[in-house]
């Protein structure tokens, strides 16, 4: 399976649209120079190129164009051996692309239809009538454009916690499931905002949404783009590291952590910080890895943490896990229908 890249907020947030981008493709200079022309009027930025094989290196050099005008016959590469290489690239899989020709025979359409043309242009079309399909082409460039935002919106709805725009925590383990059963080396850092529930008593709801939204930036400025952070519960966060060894993820647990305690906030006269503890759980320490085994380590390592912090006095071998939470990790992955790798 090929691996899908871990997405940032950012990738679904609204933008400026990008210009509509044309890329014609004739070896007669003056007719590609008049669709360049053309194409312009209804709004495209136009690239041309003199042949198949240079187009090809075109499309592989820069980002994806709107719309393909593609002649049949043309020298090194015709227009069917061209789009049918095209098709079979995921990012021009729907692109809109007409074939010119000046050939007006039944067989030569099928095959181009076939194989992946939308439309047809005709050399012997006056302007009027090739205005008429590229005034088309447009509405239809531009309609896919907002489906596609439209899509990309709902996802990132469907996908993300409401408050702080991370992750929700059935995406991060649809994900983690995912990538355990390819054998990924999958790492989870918890991260535990102490004695949040203060806060939330003595500044009141607003004040704590207010640094969970800004403990959510910083996670998204702070850590690498493929590493995928969610909001597990209330005042706790996951993370996900791919392909690191225990004592790296150790080291980029603390240093994260770090971070986040060390910013201020204040409310009414008073500046405080939030400490914010950590625990890490690595699936090559263990033998056969599930999302519940990598919860249940995280949680013992998190509780573990917070210990040694309270009582820095203390032999650390007197430290005794609630082992109760073992079973609530397990109940909560059989809750959330995770339990196909759950041991």
């Amino acid at each position: 399976m090929i691996d899908r890249p871990l997405r940032r907020r950012s990738d679904y947030e609204p933008s400026e649209p990008a210009a509509l981008r044309a890329l014609v493709v004739d070896d007669d200079e003056n007719y590609r120079f008049f669709l360049a022309t053309l194409v312009a009027r209804f709004g495209f930025v136009a690239t041309t190129a003199s042949d198949g094989v240079k187009a090809l290196d075109t499309i592989a050099d820069t980002p994806p164009f709107d719309l393909l005008l593609v002649d049949f016959e043309m020298p090194r590469m015709n227009g069917l051996d061209f789009i049918a290489q095209v098709r079979a690239d995921d990012r021009y899989a729907d692109v809109h692309a007409v074939m010119i020709t000046a050939r007006e025979d039944v067989q030569t359409k099928i095959s181009a239809l076939r194989l992946g043309y939308d439309d047809f242009l005709m050399k012997s079309d006056s302007e009027v009538e090739i205005a008429a399909k590229l005034s088309a082409a447009r509405r239809l460039v531009t309609r896919q454009r907002r489906l596609d935002a439209a899509v990309r919106e709902l996802y990132g709805l469907a996908t993300r916690d409401e408050l702080t725009g991370l992750y929700n925590r059935r995406f991060f383990f649809s994900e983690a499931d995912r990538l355990l059963a390819e054998n990924r080396v999958v790492n989870f850092v918890l991260f535990d905002l102490d004695d949040f529930k203060a806060i939330n008593d003595t500044f009141g709801h607003p004040a704590g949404d207010r640094i969970l939204r800004d403990i959510g930036s910083m996670f998204m400025t702070r850590t690498r783009r493929a590493d995928l952070v969610a909001r597990y519960g209330g005042d706790e966060f996951l993370m996900l590291v791919l392909d690191l060894p225990p004592s790296e993820v150790a080291l980029l647990a603390v240093r994260i952590a770090a971070e986040l305690s060390s910013h201020e906030w204040s409310f009414d006269d008073a500046t405080f910080a939030v400490n914010v503890s950590f625990g890490v759980a690595c699936s090559s320490l263990l033998e056969q890895p599930s999302i519940a085994q990598l919860l249940g380590a995280g949680d013992r390592d998190l509780y573990k943490n917070k210990w040694l912090r309270k009582h820095p006095d203390v032999d650390p071998s007197l430290y005794e896990y609630d082992t109760t939470r073992d079973a609530l990790v397990i109940e909560f992955m059989r809750d959330h229908k995770f339990t196909r790798r759950a041991t």
